[in-house]
């Protein structure tokens, strides 16, 4: 695990990315079904992001370790900031056709039951546990260039700067839960839900954005998306190994090292 002296900073960047209105429908190398995926990942981004600060933030005045007091507020900076980004991009999802609204009003409804009924920290542990889904689908978006090759430049730009600020942040919840309760069965038990609503509702919405589009019934589309997910890049088997990994009693985040892919994206993006 890497000590805190040598992981990166978690910055907070006020970028601005203009994605053309009319860059390709079909941004994705025209596939249909992987553009629908992309967007319906980002269709649950801002009310998810908001989630997340709000579990976070809530353990403030238990904090008493300084630094992490900061990469708190720096995750909450970050994190508003992708919710920002993410809202005027679902916009220009809706202006292309796809339906994102009804998955932004249920994840936003869904999240309001969730603060209701759960306890603080059983949704701290699953803003954990979905900080680490999201560290490696940006660990597997940074690590390997076939992952967005030949994509709309301006959505490419993006989802990449998402990825790095993803991988910035991605031991702060986690750090928080092990200062607040350090449970194990607190720690698996959200990972274990989360194992099974993340993958299920992320095809739920991406199936809803197909059939709004009116290509939930074109095979083409399909295969291009099991492709994507299975074989070429294989987003599923490239993040396998990470998602195993958080079983382990002593796992910490930054035991995936992923400095040099943090670092190539900001060469490329001039930091």
């Amino acid at each position: 695990m890497l000590t805190r002296a040598l992981r990166p900073s978690i910055r907070i960047r006020r970028p601005h990315f203009d994605v053309p209105a009319d860059s390709p429908k079909y941004f994705f190398r025209g596939e249909k079904g992987v553009t629908a995926l992309f967007y319906a990942l980002s269709a649950v981004f801002p009310e998810g992001e908001r989630m997340f600060i709000d579990a976070v933030h809530h353990y403030r005045d238990r904090i008493t370790d300084e630094t992490l007091r900061q990469e708190m507020r720096a995750f909450a900076g970050q994190e508003a900031q992708h919710g920002r980004l993410h809202e005027a991009y679902n916009a220009h999802a809706t202006a292309h056709g796809f339906d994102v609204a009804p998955i932004s009003a249920a994840v936003k409804e869904r999240n309001a039951l969730l603060k209701k009924r759960l306890p603080p920290v059983a949704r701290l542990a699953t803003t954990a546990a979905l900080e680490h889904f999201t560290a490696l689908l940006a660990e597997a978006v940074l690590g390997a260039d076939e992952v967005l090759a030949g994509v709309d430049p301006a959505h490419a730009a993006l989802w990449r700067w998402h990825a790095a600020e993803e991988t910035e942040h991605k031991a702060v919840a986690f750090d928080v839960l092990a200062q607040v309760s350090g449970s194990y069965l607190v720690r698996m038990r959200s990972y274990a839900v989360v194992s099974v609503m993340f993958p299920s509702f992320t095809l739920l919405h991406t199936l809803h954005l197909m059939r709004h589009d009116g290509t939930l019934l074109d095979a083409r589309a399909h295969l291009g998306l099991l492709r994507f997910l299975f074989v070429e890049p294989g987003m599923l088997p490239k993040i396998a190994p990470g998602w195993r990994a958080y079983f382990r009693p002593d796992f910490h985040p930054w035991m995936r090292d992923d400095r040099e892919q943090l670092q190539r994206w900001q060469a490329t993006a001039g930091e």
